[in-house]
């Protein structure tokens, strides 16, 4: 029997969702006509949520006792409701004040940095309006509207993951205090609430939480909790190891595929283990956290067998998901709540290096090792995977040239699916034993669910209540789910009505047909979880900071996109936890780093700590994928690893482009004197010719020799008025009449060096005129050709 599954759970966690919601409603009132509390003020909501809603109507009795007596508990539920709600901020609720401040970004009180108050806008979640602003005022007014707005859509749940999307919706950037933990969003509270009430009414019902334990609340330290982390490992390799000749129409597919195996293997922990949605505290690129009791330790040993007997059996070994736990006392969800978390990584990493330890080397020897197989002829055999005809169907594939099995081949339909798709279908069937794997949809039937991409109108009435809309949270008055972020559009020919290949994103490209890759990442992610909040970091506050990391880089990265109208030219192969791997037009890549980049310090206050970098490298559509994302990984690394002169300790927030590292003030200037170079080359050489334009580049690439000296005396306090005269003698017989823009732009790196403290906004790296050199020259390449034949 599945734990914790019992009905008369329901209520607990229900109340644990919804018990601040008093709150809100008490700061949509004018403080000067509020004479309530805010229990009372939940009574109050409670009674309309129920006149207009069977589903909480059915709950509202046991709602109401739970949470009017969880400040004086009378029993053990109402104790429990009380502890969760304690250990949840890790301090006792004050009461409300007077004002109404706006929920704190949380990514300004990391390192204690004491900078502007940043705060969020009192608006429902959408994907482009999740950015922190200065000096935000908040009224009753705007929670009076909120409110209005929450009870409007409320009156359409139906069930407890309607409520639940609902409630992120309309309370992520509301402050479950106006007195303290301002940064601890309303929705987050509640979340933490529920699953730790939900977890100790299990270890209770189990007789491993005692009356006397509860009494002793805070002080308990004994372990009730289990933080458990799963991690998917060969993730890059089974994205990237395709065929280069009709890549775009795997490379998407294989990265929505791990996406959606974390998805299922998280659903089907939360299933066996009789948990809740609010037990995920996170779930994105490719690694989830799921907040367990400690009653379920045997279980989950189990599942864990399961779960990797599937996979092996699937993917021989290619892909493997490190899964383990620690335990946690109530006490260690208050406080340094970051560094178990940090322990249950550390234990992951070391599974993930002693692969397929839990269900035995020996017994499974020759399904981790192989041989796989008894031999095949040419074309009797998946040459992506390697599977035979004797386990799975083999199909000649005109257009890559190869033989490929039904499981590789159904990753190509995962793509069609993709094309138009509005909404994910995700429903629970009956798991099925995996005898054999025709497609990708068996890997998820063994786990007992099967996933379906489709647009609105592919959805019947029956399937809305398992559907989740795209990358938009209007959902719960069409009957949906809930709302999914991620980057799943991809570029498409609406005339043809098909996919574009990468030959065709590349001939998109200005100048020069070629792609670039791009891959990004945050940097020190681990140590901004472990220190930046401190040691009073606790489980909601970890909640926060991870789940506003996964709304930049899974939602607001699409928002972007379709801003600029970079949809036909970006092919966004993962984005998601802290990065972002995208294969596009070139010039458009470069454009988004920019852009994606300048987005990602407003979202994080500016803060000094809180940076990504990123490796560029630019090819021929034709050069293998496998080899090219290598390359992009060495260039990402190269950045991160980078050491100015005198460091010791790489600073990272770094770009790698042309195989040079730049900060990211360098790579500003280097595209804002390419265009500068391509502004003198349309006003002086336009109508004589492309090599005119191309002899101008590479004297002012043969710049660089003069500026070498003059740049690096900028970087230590000094001017060589001598040298940068010379220089100017020089760009003005190069530049002819835009010679003073020229020399305008030089002499402005110079003087911003030398009034700029910071080394990250310096101008150190001299390679900036040929990279800008190399940016011009690939922009104009073939453009005159062009012109002539018009």
């Amino acid at each position: 029997m599945r734990g914790g599954s019992c009905l008369h759970n329901v209520a607990l966690y229900l109340s644990g969702l919804l018990c601040d919601l008093g709150k809100m409603y008490q700061r949509s009132i004018d403080c000067t006509e509020s004479h309530k509390t805010d229990t009372e003020y939940f009574t109050q909501l409670l009674d309309v949520l129920s006149q207009s809603n069977p589903f909480l109507q059915s709950y509202a009795d046991k709602l109401q006792d739970l949470v009017l007596h969880n400040k004086a508990p009378r029993n053990s539920e109402e104790g429990i409701l009380q502890l969760a709600n304690l250990l949840a901020i890790g301090e006792e609720s004050l009461p409300e004040g007077n004002n109404t401040p706006p929920l704190a970004s949380i990514f300004s009180k990391l390192f204690d940095v004491q900078g502007k108050n940043y705060g969020y806008d009192l608006l429902p979640l959408s994907i482009s309006g999740i950015f922190p602003k200065e000096d935000v005022v908040i009224t009753y007014k705007d929670y009076e509207e909120m409110v209005r707005q929450f009870l409007n859509e409320a009156a359409h749940i139906q069930n407890e993951t309607q409520l639940y999307y609902l409630l992120e919706k309309y309370l992520w950037c509301v402050p479950a205090s106006t007195t303290q933990n301002t940064d601890i969003s309303m929705f987050n509270k509640a979340k933490t609430t529920a699953a730790i009430a939900f977890c100790l009414q299990i270890e209770y019902e189990e007789g491993i939480l005692t009356a006397e334990g509860l009494k002793r609340m805070t002080e308990n330290t004994d372990n009730h909790f289990m933080l458990i982390n799963g991690d998917l490992s060969g993730i890059q390799d089974f994205i990237f190891n395709i065929p280069s000749k009709g890549a775009a129409k795997s490379l998407k597919s294989h990265s929505v595929y791990i996406t959606l195996l974390t998805d299922v293997i998280t659903r089907f922990l939360i299933r066996e283990l009789g948990l809740k949605e609010a037990n995920i505290i996170y779930n994105g690129g490719g690694n989830f956290y799921i907040l367990a009791p400690r009653a379920y330790k045997e279980k989950f040993l189990a599942l864990k067998q399961q779960i990797s007997q599937i996979l092996l059996k699937t993917h021989t070994g290619m892909v493997y998901i490190g899964l383990d736990y620690v335990l946690l006392s109530p006490a260690d969800l208050m406080k340094k709540f970051s560094y178990h978390w940090a322990a249950v990584k550390e234990k992951v990493n070391i599974l993930k290096n002693r692969k397929w330890s839990e269900i035995g080397l020996q017994q499974h020897y020759h399904e981790i090792f192989g041989p796989f197989g008894v031999g095949s002829e040419d074309y009797a055999h998946c040459q992506l995977c390697g599977a035979e005809s004797e386990e799975r169907e083999i199909t000649y594939d005109a257009e890559r040239e190869k033989s490929i099995c039904s499981f590789c081949a159904s990753f190509m339909d995962l793509t069609n699916d993709l094309r138009a798709a509005d909404c994910l279908t995700i429903k629970e069937v009956k798991p099925r034993e995996l005898l054999t794997v025709r497609d990708y949809q068996d890997v998820f039937r063994a786990f007992g669910y099967e996933y379906y991409f489709t647009d609105f109108q592919g959805v019947s009435n029956e399937d809305r209540c398992f559907t989740y809309v795209l990358n938009d949270t209007d959902f719960v008055q069409q009957g949906f789910a809930g709302y999914r972020l991620g980057a799943y559009r991809l570029p498409y020919n609406e005339r043809n009505k098909k996919q574009l290949s990468f030959e065709e994103i590349s001939k998109l490209s200005c100048g020069d047909q070629k792609l670039a890759l791009l891959k990004l990442d945050v940097d020190n992610l681990g140590n901004l979880f472990v220190n930046g909040l401190g040691n009073n970091a606790n489980i909601a506050c970890i909640t926060a900071l991870s789940r506003m990391l996964a709304l930049f880089f899974e939602g607001y990265i699409n928002y972007l996109i379709s801003k600029n109208y970079w949809d036909q030219y970006l092919y966004v192969v993962f984005s998601g936890g802290d990065d972002t791997f995208i294969v596009g037009a070139w010039d458009k890549i470069l454009e988004f780093t920019q852009e994606f980049y300048d987005k990602f310090r407003q979202f994080t206050c500016y803060h000094p700590q809180i940076t990504f970098s990123a490796g560029i490298g630019i090819y021929r559509f034709d050069y293998p994928i496998i080899m090219s994302s290598q390359l992009v990984e060495e260039a990402l690394d190269n950045a991160k690893n980078y050491l100015n002169k005198g460091q010791d300790i790489p600073s990272k927030n770094k770009v790698s482009l042309f195989g040079e590292v730049f900060n990211w003030a360098e790579f500003a200037a280097i595209r804002n004197f390419k265009q500068l170079l391509l502004e003198i080359m349309r006003n002086n050489f336009q109508g004589k010719g492309e090599a005119l334009g191309r002899a101008f580049l590479y004297k002012i690439w043969k710049s660089t020799l003069g500026f070498r000296r003059i740049l690096l005396d900028s970087l230590h306090g000094r001017v060589d008025n001598l040298r940068f005269w010379r220089l100017a003698y020089y760009l003005r017989d190069v530049a002819r009449k835009d010679a003073e823009k020229l020399i305008s732009a030089y002499r402005k790196i110079v003087v911003d060096n030398l009034m700029e403290k910071s080394t990250d906004k310096q101008i150190e790296n001299i390679m900036i005129i040929p990279a800008a050199v190399k940016w011009a020259q690939m922009e104009t390449r073939g453009v005159r050709g062009k012109e002539d034949e018009r």
